[in-house]
């Protein structure tokens, strides 16, 4: 088949865009990689999927993939489209999430989104407080990483997230609700365990797990503590994978104080930091639309749970220095 376009005719071709339903066909193609595959996805005949596939290429004016055996090669024509494709796609699942949503304005749900390392502790002790008074609300729980937080807000998919890291886009507001202290935790077989405060420096020269360099806490450990991940032996996204590494005996890990609340001391030692750092905890909400009344209701319960936490949490030794994130 020439390469240079689908069609044999001599006059000139005219390119048109595609129509949504050539789109679907086209889109379903690229994800399966063959037309039985994507006669699949759509519910229709091969021989219609041909067809819509060569109108497609008819429209455009050039060919969109070759055809090796039952397989197609998507063009770099194509591979370029497909890109576009992929974000309309995704801007139609906002979409489809959002009206849903809509459909069910009568149930209250409440739509969170929030840091991993908050997952585990804080946010599930702020919905227990909630549903106290609530006991029908409903809720729709994820986690996402500090920059994927601001597209959860933004497309209507949550009413409220929260983060270690306020967000500087025109659209969101961040309200610094509190802080938590950073602590120690070792594996009772931990050199350092023995000691009463842990020098951040001294952890360095151990058996260690600690946060890449591009994440909150990663920074944090780097600004306050000028400690250096490339020495950690293991790194991990969030405080409660660095617990279990440090549950298992793998090395010795630097967390947040609520993420050691609930966790057996049988297994693991918790210090102080010679220099006293906090984590910032952040609620971020829609600044273009008021947040829900759940919403607001669930941010109060997180406050009052961070205010607990705070009064119930020892104080360090008055005589080590003392610093802040």
């Amino acid at each position: 088949m020439p390469s240079h376009s689908p069609e044999t005719s001599s006059h000139a071709i005219h390119p048109r865009a595609l129509n949504m339903r050539q789109l679907e066909v086209f889109h379903a193609i690229m994800t399966t990689g063959t037309i039985s595959g994507a006669a699949l996805a759509l519910h229709v005949s091969q021989p219609a999927l041909s067809r819509a596939l060569a109108h497609c290429e008819a429209r455009l004016g050039y060919l969109l993939f070759e055809r090796l055996g039952r397989r197609l090669q998507p063009t770099p024509e194509a591979q370029r489209l497909h890109e576009e494709a992929r974000d309309v796609y995704r801007g139609l699942d906002r979409l489809n999430t959002l009206a849903q949503r809509i459909g069910h304005a009568g149930v209250d749900t409440l739509h969170l989104a929030c840091s991993a390392t908050f997952a585990n502790t804080l946010i599930p002790q702020a919905l227990q407080q909630l549903m106290r008074y609530s006991p029908q609300l409903r809720v729709d729980f994820r986690t996402a990483t500090y920059d994927e937080l601001p597209e959860y807000l933004l497309s209507g998919q949550a009413d409220v997230g929260v983060s270690l890291v306020e967000s500087n886009h025109p659209g969101l507001k961040s309200r610094l609700l509190g802080r938590q202290r950073l602590l120690c935790v070792l594996p009772p077989q931990h050199p350092l365990a023995d000691q009463a405060v842990v020098d951040p420096l001294a952890l360095c020269d151990t058996a260690w797990i600690g946060y890449p360099p591009d994440t909150p806490l990663g920074r944090l450990c780097a600004s306050a503590l000028a400690m250096d991940a490339s020495s950690a032996s293991i790194q991990v996204r969030s405080p409660a994978i660095a617990l279990s590494c440090v549950q298992t005996g793998l090395g010795a890990a630097i967390v947040d104080a609520s993420c050691i609340r609930h966790i057996p001391r049988d297994d693991i030692v918790v210090r102080p930091l010679a220099t006293e750092v906090y984590s910032s905890i952040w609620t971020i909400t829609s600044a273009r639309q008021p947040c829900p009344a759940t919403g607001q209701q669930f941010i109060d319960a997180l406050h009052a749970v961070l205010k607990q936490l705070s009064a119930a949490e020892p104080q360090p030794p008055a005589s080590k220095t003392s610093g802040a994130a």
